[in-house]
This record gives C-alpha cells, structure tokens and sequence, in this order.
C-alpha cells in the first residue's frame, strides 16, 4: 500500500511538472518596432457582447504592463500599434502509464525468493487548458507582426487578488519578449 502511494504521488508531481507555463513568440523580422509609442488595447466579445472578468483582468494586466514598458495606452484611432488578446480553454487528455507492486510483501529480491512482481497500469488524466494569444497589430495593413502565446493547465484560487496576480505574471513573461530584441543585442 506505501507503495503504491509512492507511485500515485510520483505522478501527481510529473504531472505538475508537465503542466508548467509555456510561453512562446514570434514575429516578423523586418517590422521597424523602434517607432512604436502608444497602444490600444482590444479583445474579442463574446456573441452575447459580455466581457468576462477574465478578459477584464488580462486588459488591466496588459494596460500595466505595457505602461511599465514606456508605452501610452490610447484609442485605437490614436495608436501606433493595436494589442488584441484572445483566451481559450480547451480540455485535455493525457494517457499515463506508471508501474505497481504486486504480490506478496515485503518485496524481496530474487535470490531471496521473489514472490512478487511490477505491473504497468494505465490511466487517462483529464485536464483543462487555458491559452493567451497578445497579438500586435499595425492599425494601417491590420497585419499581425508580433505574437505571443501562453499555455498552462487552468489553475484555482482563493481570491480574486491571487486569481489578478497569476494573471499579471502570465502576461509579464509573454511581453517581456516585446518588443524583440535586434539581433547581436543581449
């Protein structure tokens, strides 16, 4: 039985280990981002035109953080780029195969009598993924020329305060790679 604890934990911790934030941009190498001052800030309605409390923290998160940056943030008629976010949560499926005991205790060894073996036992774990695209749009082509995305397993908290940091620290790690840096720059 403290076996099989062992393993179930063992597994909660990979699990936890696979689940971590993932962050990842790209954008367009030719784009002049030396000429970007102010921002205007979008995201997507629901059909129903209802903004989630979620789509209202990721905006204040973005506003602040692209004001910590140096950026104005303005309408969208006065800005130099258009920062649009989308957020989706998708539930995932993970098979994971771990291995048991079986047999007879305690366990040991084969040139003491072995009366025992390891079985694999599959499970499937279900989860729910949340995802963050910030795209940077240039209001004159409404072409897309810096994107980033962020996933991770959807976590839950106490209070709104823990929900408003977790957010702000997502959106942090995401623009802390906009805008990119010039090649040969470190």
């Amino acid at each position: 039985m403290m076996m099989r604890s062992f393993l179930t934990l063992l597994l909660a911790l990979w699990l936890g280990g696979c689940s971590g934030l993932q962050v990842s941009t790209d954008y367009n190498p030719s784009y002049d981002f030396g000429h970007l001052k102010k921002a205007a800030i979008l995201y997507a309605q629901s059909e129903d035109g209802v903004i989630s409390l979620a789509q209202q923290r990721f905006a204040r998160a973005i506003r602040e953080v692209l004001r910590q940056k140096g950026f104005e943030i303005t309408d969208r008629s006065h800005a130099d780029f258009i920062v649009l976010f989308h957020l989706d949560v998708t539930r995932q499926r993970q098979i994971v195969t771990d291995y048991e005991m079986v047999g007879l205790y305690p366990y040991y060894p084969a040139y003491y009598g072995y009366y025992g073996g390891v079985v694999p036992v599959t499970r499937e774990v279900t989860y729910d993924e949340a995802k963050i695209v910030i795209d940077a749009v240039d209001p004159q082509g409404n072409r897309i020329f810096w994107r980033g995305v962020a996933t991770d397993s959807l976590h839950d908290f106490d209070t709104p305060e823990e929900r408003m940091a977790y957010i702000r620290s997502v959106v942090e790690k995401i623009l802390s790679r906009f805008p990119p840096k010039p090649e040969g720059a470190s």
